[in-house]
């Protein structure tokens, strides 16, 4: 078995990109985790869908994971290509449950290492593809919490407030309570604009004054 030692993953239903985790995500401190190399269409499967392996497979990497804090993770290993890595936790019946992407600089030292590994065959089963978002974790935040609040506003009957934000999104006014909120959820519907990043700092605003 080969192994790589000392890692910090972020196991969540998503694998999100480094360069987007949070201060609040709770990151497992590795000290040595199973690294299985596997063909790239292998790995295209393994990034892109949920899944079961053997129990064969899932006997191989039981409890080989090691971890820092008294955290215990029980079955997981990096499945590597030499160009790309993941990161995959697997229930006690080898479905998989989480997933992480890596930091560059261990992904690079990983992919490098790998080359002298052999490759390693693996069934997997029950593939269900995995719904992978385009949009950044902070712009899906965003538009959550504009939503939200176009929604509490509403059922609250608070239009005052809802015809003000429509005027600073739209730059004019509406007489038509479900044309305004229409209005605003089928321009929230497409990448996010500047003036998104406007309405959710006035909604921010709004809340630290309360």
């Amino acid at each position: 078995m080969n192994y790589y030692y000392e890692i910090n993953l972020n196991f969540n239903d998503t694998a999100y990109s480094f360069y987007e985790w949070n201060e609040t995500d709770k990151l497992e401190h590795i000290k040595k985790i199973p690294v299985i190399k596997v063909k790239s269409n292998v790995l295209k499967k393994i990034v892109t869908n949920n899944f079961n392996v053997s129990k064969e497979f899932l006997d191989s990497i039981n409890g080989r994971v090691l971890c820092k804090d008294n955290i215990k993770i029980e079955n997981a290993c990096i499945f590597c290509d030499t160009k790309n890595c993941i990161a995959i936790e697997f229930n006690n019946k080898g479905y998989s449950i989480a997933r992480s992407n890596l930091m560059l600089e261990d992904e690079n030292n990983i992919c490098e290492i790998a080359y002298s590994f052999k490759y390693k065959d693996i069934e997997l089963t029950n593939l269900e593809i995995i719904n992978i978002k385009d949009e950044f974790r902070q712009e899906i935040k965003i538009k959550n919490i504009i939503n939200k609040e176009i929604i509490e506003l509403y059922n609250n009957k608070n239009y005052k407030k809802l015809e003000y934000l429509y005027y600073e999104w739209f730059g004019k006014l509406e007489n038509n309570i479900e044309t305004m909120v229409k209005n605003m959820y089928e321009d929230l519907k497409g990448n996010l604009k500047e003036i998104h990043y406007e309405i959710y700092k006035i909604i921010k605003l709004s809340y630290s004054r309360i």
